[in-house]
């Protein structure tokens, strides 16, 4: 364009002597030029009012990476999220129901650097897969201390403070829960007064209530053959016994030395008890159970307990007996003054640190959080809100009081999960597998895991 209008300045500028069919000739060149520079004028316009409009639409729309599955609960809840959040920002959440697999999925977009704008899992399994070696995760602290959903107080007054402090870095908070999932025994309540059994407040009274239902030809105890399920025995057994930090202190020392301390050996054992080494408290052939077998059949009537997470009345209650009627209690103390805390397993949001909307997805976060949103939570999804002062869901309303009446929280499997993976899932799951089906003595498990320790941090 530049050279067109001068070489016109310049044709414009001959002088009039010229021969007429030089001025003919010249008058003609300028009207085609004009006509050039009208059309390609309009041209650029169209085009940058395209490009804008492009823009425009890239940055009103905001890409969600979400661990459920088209159809669970909690993605109704979300859709209808994202719905409202449109109708009043105009902005268009696009998710991806990529299941639980979710991070194996977003990774390599994450380093990469083409991230999606929110990420959706555990806040131990985004630790592991964002924190435990990079930090790919946008700290969010400004998010935490700024207004809450509804426009008063600070936002992250809404969460009880050890939520938020359990998964702080360097006073750094990545993440921000919605809902709140915890571990415990879920129990038959039409078993226990059948045979006219209370809710035992110590592990000797849950050995006396096991006792008595097997002595009436019931199994105490359900369980699932996983390993992450099978987990919870022992870990918890330390919980009660040692406390939070002490599962995770024994993994992380390299000497091994930490387990030659008689609390583990002592949960251990209480573990040894209930196997089929022991008393043989479980449904027959539980070493041997596929997920979700074990399940199932507890919502059908058979065995009184289950050791697990809190979402098992919703994924049992499509196919429970029509008088299932299940309750909770949290791993009983071994002595009335031991520890007393409750499992945080949070479930919730992190923005990548090179998501393009960052601005904006602080905004849906914020969004979600409103009351409104984590009522639906337990009544569609059946599942604790992570939003203090919303109501639990009717079906677990039991764990409300153990919450509300903890010492404190701790993290699933004492944060040996999220911070240790490879420890946990190749050396503990295993060992705490075998001990449970009664393979592995107490004393014989002390020693392997021991070994195992010692072997793991030398490879490293």
């Amino acid at each position: 364009m530049r050279h067109s209008a001068g070489w016109v300045r310049s044709t414009g500028g001959r002088r009039a002597d010229r021969h007429l069919k030089a001025g003919i000739e010249t008058k003609g060149v300028a009207r085609v030029t004009r006509s050039l520079r009208k059309v390609l004028g309009l041209s650029i316009v169209a085009l940058v009012a395209v490009l804008v409009l492009q823009a425009g639409v890239a940055a009103q729309t905001l890409e969600f990476y979400s661990m459920w599955n088209k159809g669970e609960p909690q993605e109704k809840v979300l859709s209808q999220i994202f719905e409202d959040f449109k109708a009043e920002t105009g902005v268009t959440v696009r998710p991806t129901w990529a299941g639980r697999e979710i991070l194996t999925k977003a990774r390599p977009r994450l380093l990469m650097g083409n991230p999606p704008d929110v990420l959706e899992q555990s806040f131990s399994e985004l630790w592991a897969a964002l924190l435990a070696r990079d930090e790919l995760v946008l700290p969010l602290n400004d998010l935490l201390e700024g207004p809450g959903p509804e426009g008063d107080g600070r936002f992250a007054d809404l969460f009880a403070p050890d939520f938020l402090n359990l998964y702080a870095r360097n006073g750094k908070y990545y993440f921000v829960p919605y809902e709140y999932i915890t571990s415990g025994f879920f129990y038959n309540k039409t078993l226990f007064a059948k045979y006219g059994l209370e809710v035992p407040t110590t592990w000797s009274e849950l050995l006396d209530v096991a006792k008595t239902l097997k002595e009436n030809g019931e199994a105490a105890f359900v369980q699932d053959n996983d390993d992450l399920y099978n987990a919870y025995w022992y870990y918890w057994a330390v919980e009660r016994t040692l406390g939070p930090g002490a599962l995770y202190r024994a993994a992380t020392d390299r000497t091994g030395a930490t387990w030659d301390e008689p609390g583990y050996l002592e949960a251990a054992k209480m573990v040894e008890t209930v196997s089929a080494a022991g008393e043989d408290y479980f449904l027959k052939g539980y070493q041997g159970s596929v997920w979700p077998a074990g399940q199932v059949s507890w919502g059908q009537g058979n065995g009184a307990m289950i050791l697990v997470g809190s979402w098992i009345v919703n994924e049992v209650a499509p196919s429970a007996s029509p008088d299932w009627d299940p309750g909770f209690f949290a791993f009983p103390p071994v002595r009335p003054d031991g520890p007393n805390t409750m499992e945080a397993y949070l479930i919730g949001w992190a923005i990548p640190k090179k998501a393009k909307n960052q601005e904006l997805a602080k905004q849906l976060i914020r969004f979600a959080l409103q009351e409104k949103y984590q009522e639906m939570i337990a009544e569609v999804a059946q599942n604790v809100p992570a939003r203090s002062g919303v109501g639990y869901p009717k079906e677990i309303a039991g764990i409300q009081p153990y919450v509300e009446n903890a010492d404190g929280f701790h993290v699933e499997y004492d944060f040996t999960q999220a911070r240790i993976p490879q420890w946990f899932s190749t050396l503990f799951g295993p060992l705490g597998t075998r001990l449970l089906h009664g393979d592995l003595t107490a004393e014989a498990f002390i020693g392997e895991i021991k070994a195992k320790t010692i072997e793991y941090w030398k490879a490293q």
